[in-house]
């Protein structure tokens, strides 16, 4: 299918890596040939390189809406990420072939040293792509996280920013770059794109945010709470959307942070949110008072739209724990019309919130099959739910480390990877 999620994923890329700074390395080449300095060139636009490639990981940091819809935020964000690494390697490169002095080499070298030093903070804080694959990393992390919380990993963040002007500084001062005009008619252009894309994002985008009120804050289980919030104008949600959501009168809460939908009442633009208490942001949602103010950002996300990318094939739903409120959102809304199989795993039998609902509604809806269990899913047992579910496309939702065992089960079950489907919160 040609709107299909990989196709856009490796569109996409390709975009990234040699579209966008294919322009801006082509005028810098007829701009240096037969010159001087012509020696410098190749170092020249591997600098440049790394400098589009940063621009546009600042641009797709914005969450474009366009975007999502096509490739979803984590996949975006995963470009995010690899891009700023190789942006850092490249900028390094371009470091150590070429020689500077004075202001071009201070701008260059404190650009680098930040980049480096949130890139190292982020993968280790933000990204969760390190430590969802190591117990002793995700405990250091939530050791330090006491120490550092969210907002202020956010605001460290933001130091890239900080960074990317000192190499827009740092270019604007070599002497032969300046005087390529069509080349630097580019740079501008490239730069001041990227710079109004952030500033609406930050400063005009508020201005037109959603905003609501927590009218219900209560808790489910020991570690999960449910907040109800009513907004001031409806939505357009799908089922299994998440949205990003800040408390700005709250401190601790004042940084937008996403979260899965359980639920939306249209009629009453109600929204509904199960969320675990874990984690330096959520440790204590359960302690904001009822009647607080709520921006919201979104909605986001692409389960709905995996399902139909994938019309006809049979539904196989695997959740865990509060990882699994989006595929209750999925279920309540497909079962009139599909046939679906809901398989629910706990660490523990408290964190299977909502059972007694989903049993009922399994009992009445025969679209329904539901199965839940305390402990994860073995290699039998994922065995037989592919061998009972042929043709089937599977979307499973949960912890980062739940996700990709359970994902490698159904892979090594006979799954194809496209039949398989989850959003992963590494961002």
């Amino acid at each position: 299918m040609l709107k299909s999620h990989k196709y856009w994923l490796g569109l996409f890329w390709m975009a990234a890596i040699f579209v966008l700074p294919l322009p801006l390395i082509q005028t810098l080449s007829q701009g240096m040939q037969n010159t001087i300095n012509v020696s410098n060139l190749f170092a020249s636009q591997i600098g440049i390189i790394a400098y589009v490639w940063m621009l546009f990981a600042i641009a797709i940091s914005i969450k474009p809406k366009w975007i999502d819809k096509l490739i979803g935020l984590p996949e975006m964000y995963f470009v995010h990420g690899i891009l700023g690494v190789s942006a850092i390697v490249l900028a390094f490169t371009h470091k150590m072939m070429l020689q500077s002095s004075g202001l071009i080499k201070q701008t260059g070298d404190i650009a680098l040293i930040i980049f480096i030093g949130i890139a190292a903070y982020s993968i280790f804080f933000m990204s969760g792509w390190l430590t969802s694959r190591s117990k002793v990393l995700r405990k250091i992390k939530t050791t330090i996280e006491k120490i550092l919380s969210y907002e202020v990993s956010v605001w460290l963040h933001r130091l890239n920013i900080v960074a990317t002007l000192l190499v827009f500084a740092h270019v604007i001062l070599i002497p032969y770059i300046v005087t390529i005009t069509p080349f630097m008619t580019l740079f501008f252009v490239y730069s001041g794109v990227t710079a109004v894309m952030y500033l609406y994002y930050h400063f005009g985008k508020p201005l037109l945010a959603r905003h609501g009120q927590l009218i219900a804050n209560k808790k489910l289980a020991h570690s999960v709470t449910e907040l109800v919030i009513r907004l001031n104008k409806n939505a357009q949600i799908h089922p299994g959307d998440f949205v990003y959501i800040s408390f700005p009168e709250v401190d601790g809460f004042k940084e937008m942070h996403p979260f899965s939908i359980l639920r939306y009442d249209q009629a009453k633009r109600e929204l509904v949110f199960a969320i675990r208490n874990w984690g330096d942001f959520t440790a204590k949602l359960d302690k904001i008072p009822v009647g607080a103010k709520v921006k919201i950002d979104g909605s986001y996300g692409r389960l709905s739209e995996s399902i139909k990318e994938n019309e006809g094939k049979h539904l196989v739903f695997i959740g865990s724990g509060v990882g699994s409120v989006p595929l209750i959102s999925l279920t309540r809304s497909l079962i009139d019309k599909h046939k679906v199989s809901f398989i629910r795993v706990a660490s523990k039998k408290e964190d299977l919130i909502y059972e007694n609902d989903l049993q009922d509604l399994a009992v009445k809806n025969p679209n329904l099959e539901y199965a839940s269990q305390v402990g994860r899913l073995n290699e039998n047992q994922v065995k037989t739910i592919v061998t009972k579910n042929r043709n089937s496309f599977y979307i499973v939702g949960g912890s980062t480390p739940m996700m990709v065992g359970t994902m490698k089960l159904l892979q090594d079950a006979g799954v194809r990877k496209a039949d398989i489907y989850g959003e992963k919160f590494n961002f």
